[in-house]
């Protein structure tokens, strides 16, 4: 039905141009500006990831300037030790020359002099932008700090929490500085020496223990007639007691004689010792008169008799006929069993562990292999709960020795010497939980204790050869000490600076990532995007023309009643 108030076909092709010119726009937008997501509202999800890390690549454009400003700074440092190293070898170069006795040392001095002011010159002019690593101006001498940090930049971080931080690379500028305003540059003297070790370097503790034993005094001769005898039941090291007895053909045999008399304490402990041969005891009892008393037998365990205990049990001492059995059968005079290992030295004074200093002993244990254990500044302050690397007293001394490490990251205490405090002394016993064997069995020794300062008594700059009193061997172990510790600073500057360039590399690739991954989330295609403008362009048209069709529709209208 066609109608002269409603033009519904010019209606339905004006809404297909419509949606056909929507479309056409999204089209364009997308070629114009390479972007399939443009605003939020193309796609709240992707274009918040992709404007997120748009922003955090700007992020890491900025971390790749500082970046550069870091290893800008390496950089002058590094030139700057190695122009270091070359002068210090000179001058130790100098001093070697100076051991000639025909060479006037007054013309050595005045080249050492001007080596001296480059030195000075070469540390003062290493800065980059207000910064000098080798001239460092610290009040406090660097051996007594921890550390002395500076910081670069090497990579801004997005946590999965949404927080983000800047990572920074810590150069620890106590390792590099070659003069410092307090003293312990490595052209500088080294106070770090610990001497004594608080009595420890030269006490070289030995375990010391003891057989477990027996003594009694002896009363008179004693003299065995024939039919008489004396017995006793003897337990060693714990074991079940054994019966022993000797008669006239004992002494006579032990002996060598025919009245069965014992005469002194040698003569009973050669008869006992028989009659513990006698009773199959013999290896693991041992019988002694007194080397240096008239009157005392002993009867000591050998500890064979594979129980961990080191003792001796005499009992039900019986003469028979009723007689004295020549105090034997009185109490012991002395009744010892055996013991740990344990040894002690007495602290000698308070000492101090300065950075990058640490000490090392060797260890010795039954059944085992000799172990080296150290100690270290992180392990004294551990210890301790300070920060100074201050040991004041035995007690500082016991707790620190007790988390000694050895190269298997095991402590002293779990490795079987306990280390305690008594008084003023420090005292070293054997863990009878790993060790449980007493006696001779238990042993141990500590030896070898030695620290690693390897440093120089004197400031490079203090250097003068003119004086006789100076020591010019002195002078040159102590300038090839220095050589050392600017090699090690160099070797510092050379790991910061490989990684920084690592990092410089990883950051340039992690940017191109970012960016290519927020291409995959918000770019279009442009090769579909051109197909689709083409298409809506025709598109276009057509409705355009379908609009046109039918808005001629009245007129035809029209046309009836003419």
């Amino acid at each position: 039905m066609t109608s002269i108030l409603s033009n519904t076909s010019a209606t339905s092709a004006l809404q297909t141009l419509r949606t056909v010119n929507n479309q056409l726009d999204t089209a364009q937008q997308q070629v114009s500006s390479g972007l399939r997501i443009q605003t939020a509202s193309d796609n709240v999800a992707y274009w918040s990831i992709s404007t997120t890390m748009r922003s955090d690549n700007k992020a890491n454009s900025a971390v790749n300037d500082a970046i550069g400003i870091g290893s800008a700074k390496i950089d002058v440092a590094v030139a700057a030790i190695d122009t270091t190293i070359d002068i210090v070898s000179d001058f130790r170069a100098k001093l070697v020359t100076a051991t000639e006795t025909s060479i006037d040392r007054s013309k050595v001095q005045s080249e050492l002099d001007a080596l001296k002011e480059q030195l000075v010159a070469t540390a003062t002019s290493a800065s980059f932008s207000g910064v000098n690593w080798l001239n460092t101006k610290s009040d406090d001498n660097l051996a007594v700090l921890s550390s002395l940090p500076d910081y670069v930049v090497s990579g801004f971080i997005r946590s999965p929490d949404g927080t983000v931080q800047v990572d920074k690379t810590e150069i620890d500028t106590a390792d590099v500085s070659v003069f410092n305003v307090g003293g312990g540059g490595s052209l500088q003297k080294d106070i770090r020496s610990l001497g004594g070790i608080g009595g420890f370097r030269n006490a070289d503790p030995a375990g010391q223990n003891r057989n477990g034993y027996k003594q009694w005094e002896m009363t008179g001769p004693v003299t065995l007639a024939a039919g008489e005898s004396i017995s006793f039941d003897i337990s060693i090291d714990g074991t079940a007691a054994t019966n022993v007895s000797i008669d006239k053909a004992t002494v006579d045999a032990a002996l060598g004689t025919t009245d069965g008399i014992i005469s002194d304490d040698d003569d009973y402990a050669t008869v006992i010792r028989k009659a513990l041969a006698d009773a199959g005891l013999s290896s693991r009892v041992s019988t002694y008169g007194s080397s240096y008393s008239s009157s005392l037998l002993s009867i000591v365990s050998t500890e064979q008799s594979g129980n961990s205990g080191s003792s001796i049990q005499v009992t039900n001492v019986i003469r028979s006929p009723a007689a004295t059995a020549g105090g034997f059968e009185d109490t012991p005079y002395q009744d010892a069993p055996g013991s740990y290992a344990q040894t002690s030295f007495a602290f000698t004074g308070p000492f101090q562990i300065y950075r990058d200093v640490d000490f090392t002993f060797d260890l010795n244990l039954p059944n085992t292999e000799e172990q080296e254990f150290v100690v270290t500044r992180d392990i004294v302050d551990a210890a301790l709960g300070t920060a100074d690397g201050m040991v004041n007293s035995a007690a500082d001394l016991a707790s620190i020795l007790n988390l000694a490490k050895n190269i298997d990251g095991g402590t002293l205490s779990t490795s079987g010497v306990i280390v305690s405090s008594s008084g003023g002394s420090v005292v070293f016993t054997i863990d009878s939980s790993l060790y449980p064997d007493k006696g001779n069995r238990s042993w141990f020794s500590i030896d070898n204790v030695e620290d690693n300062v390897r440093g120089p008594n004197f400031d490079i700059l203090d250097v003068d050869i003119t004086d006789p009193a100076n020591d010019l061997d002195n002078y040159i172990n102590g300038l090839d000490m220095m050589l050392e510790r600017v090699i090690k600073s160099g070797a510092t500057l050379g790991a910061a600076e490989n990684r920084i360039d690592i990092q410089a590399q990883f950051n340039a690739t992690l940017m191109d990532n970012i960016e290519q991954g927020v291409g995959r989330l918000v770019d279009a295609d442009m090769e579909e995007a051109s197909a689709i403008l083409s298409a809506k362009q025709t598109q276009q048209q057509l409705a355009v023309q379908s609009l046109q069709i039918a808005n001629s529709a009245p007129e035809t209208i029209m046309q009836l009643f003419n």
